[in-house]
């Protein structure tokens, strides 16, 4: 089988990613730890749907558990995906952020992705998920994000 430098540099970048955002998010995330939930969550025209909910109902994540996020954008334009507290919509972010160094991740049209957390007992509470592309946020593309 013969891949071209290209297909070469696209798949050690991509291996690279994943390993960096799998280490730094948390010390149990990656691709080889057993999932203990995952949760499916749309993204369409100006809302978030947890898989079984309604549009915009709260997203509720366990503590001290492995979670899966998938994100599937089901609508016609770019998303993306912020969590945290505090919108700031001049600087399109929230001003606390729940996952650092995890700042955001974009989902194209038709796009899917997920992100593996383990959120601790310090950040239990109530938290935000919002999409900051323009006008996105004020036209109410937000949810809340509850980790119990």
């Amino acid at each position: 089988m013969r891949f071209t430098r290209r297909q070469l540099f696209k798949a050690a970048g991509a291996t690279a990613l994943t390993g960096i955002i799998g280490s730094q998010l948390s010390h149990r995330a990656s691709a080889h730890v057993d999932i203990d939930e995952e949760i499916v969550i749309t993204t369409g025209e100006m809302f978030f749907q947890q898989e079984g909910k309604a549009q915009g109902e709260a997203i509720r994540v366990p503590a001290n558990k492995v979670v899966r996020l998938v994100f599937k954008n089901g609508g016609t334009v770019l998303h993306d995906v912020h969590l945290g507290k505090d919108a700031d919509l001049a600087g399109r972010k929230y001003n606390t952020n729940l996952a650092a160094p995890f700042d955001m991740m974009e989902l194209p049209a038709g796009g899917e992705a997920w992100l593996t957390f383990t959120f601790e007992d310090a950040q239990k509470g109530e938290w935000e998920m919002g999409c900051f592309q323009l006008a996105h946020y004020e036209s109410g593309m937000k949810a809340p994000f509850i980790i119990e």
